[in-house]
């Protein structure tokens, strides 16, 4: 015995086919029942359950705190099907989801919009316009914009979406349309929501009086300081939480929740074993910071003279020739070069006119006018952006050019090397 399922807007329908040696029979479904077939968006047991929609705690900064879809772990690249026929309403990139893809079906009489978020390549199977059919590929799961690792971000509204839609819950949709997603996964997650939620400070961020640049600042939260929130209690960009016995509004942008780890300072740095040590390379260069990628101050030659500060990992802080500036630790000795011992080192050569190039790690990162996140924001800069530099780094704030505008950016969000 074959069974076939298919819903329609008055029920589920059974047509059983009894297969004989003469001949096959049929069931049909009755002529008012127009079908509108409702399938899962993922294969069976080829994902998981995991967050579900309603209030949460942000897994990271910048992520929701009112959860509005179903999340289904899977593996990057996993094939996403149309949950029903219908037409492409968005595809492509967008800010937070990365890049998505969202249909508008009719569903039992009724418009319905799904969304599809965090897919690899949002506009590499349809295009705005295109009508397609229920099981039809439409997207591959990844983990692009605000993700954690790769999954299908699924939304259910009733309506058009974009159009005065109302967000509904998918699980219960879906299972009311006899798709269960959570019998076909193989793992469901347990739902529960935390009665608070604990975030840390990933910078120095200012505590407003309500969710605005513009609100009166009510306390300035230090960077690894924990405020507390409730699931859902966001505006926006903005999450409303307590620190110490202060609330207000901060940036989702820079609390989340996980603890940063502590900034090495000078002041905190181990002393160097010895006060004195040379240079061994030819030459060597003396930098505005601990990183190969900060400025070039100095190139310093074999031999030159060192006055040690302090230390950080692999790095020295010295005086040398009258400048104070960091070399790596691993191109100096204890003792002077033989053939440079009698010699005084000679004058240093100037810096190279090529400023470093540093490159954005957040999904958008502010451009502001100061080195302030109460400062305006010049422009917002996308994920990969290469910034120049324009000064040195200070208090987590560096200067920067970019695309003919000069302004601050954040150093939390900024690499050596362009992310992938």
């Amino acid at each position: 015995m074959r069974r076939t399922r298919r819903w329609t807007g008055v029920g589920l329908v059974m047509a059983t086919a009894l297969a004989t040696g003469v001949g096959t029979a049929l069931v049909a479904p009755s002529a008012s029942a127009a079908a509108t077939t409702v399938v899962s968006p993922l294969a069976a047991r080829a994902y998981s359950v995991s967050s579900s929609y309603g209030p949460r705690c942000m897994p990271i900064p910048n992520a929701s705190t009112w959860h509005l879809g179903q999340d289904l772990g899977a593996t990057s690249g996993t094939r996403i099907d149309a949950i029903a026929d219908g037409t492409v309403l968005k595809a492509g990139s967008v800010s937070g989801f990365g890049q998505w893809v969202v249909l508008r079906h009719t569903v039992g009489g009724e418009t319905v919009s799904s969304v599809y978020g965090h897919v690899l390549d949002g506009d590499k199977y349809v295009k705005v316009g295109q009508k397609v059919k229920a099981g039809q590929r439409i997207a591959d799961v990844g983990s692009t914009g605000t993700s954690t690792s790769p999954h299908l971000h699924l939304e259910v509204w009733r309506g058009t979406y974009g159009s005065g839609a109302a967000h509904v819950d998918p699980l219960a949709y879906l299972k009311n349309k006899g798709v269960d997603l959570g019998r076909n996964a193989t793992r469901v997650a347990a739902r529960s929501t935390p009665a608070s939620c604990t975030y840390y400070a990933t910078t120095a961020v200012n505590l407003r009086k309500s969710a605005s640049t513009s609100a009166a600042v009510l306390a300035l939260v230090p960077r690894g300081a924990a405020v507390v929130g409730k699931p859902g209690d966001g505006s926006g960009s903005w999450r409303k939480v307590t620190y110490g016995k202060t609330t207000g509004w901060v940036s989702a942008a820079y609390v989340g929740p996980t603890k940063p780890a502590p900034v090495a300072t000078p002041a905190a740095a181990k002393p160097a074993a010895t006060t004195t040590r040379y240079v061994t390379a030819n030459p060597l260069n003396l930098r505005a910071s601990a990183t190969t990628s900060s400025a070039v101050l100095a190139r310093l030659a074999k031999g030159t003279k060192l006055s040690v500060l302090s230390t950080s990992g692999g790095w020295l802080k010295v005086t040398a020739n009258g400048r104070t500036g960091w070399v790596s630790a691993q191109y100096t000795s204890t003792s002077a070069p033989a053939a440079a011992a009698a010699k005084p080192a000679p004058k240093p050569t100037p810096a190279p006119p090529k400023a470093a190039v540093s490159y954005v790690t957040a999904s958008v990162l502010n451009l502001r006018k100061s080195a302030s996140t109460s400062s305006a924001v010049v422009a917002k800069l996308p994920r990969g952006t290469a910034v120049t530099h324009a000064g040195t780094a200070s208090k987590g704030w560096l200067k920067v050019t970019v695309g003919g505008r000069t302004g601050y950016v954040s150093t939390t969000y900024l690499s050596a090397t362009k992310p992938r």
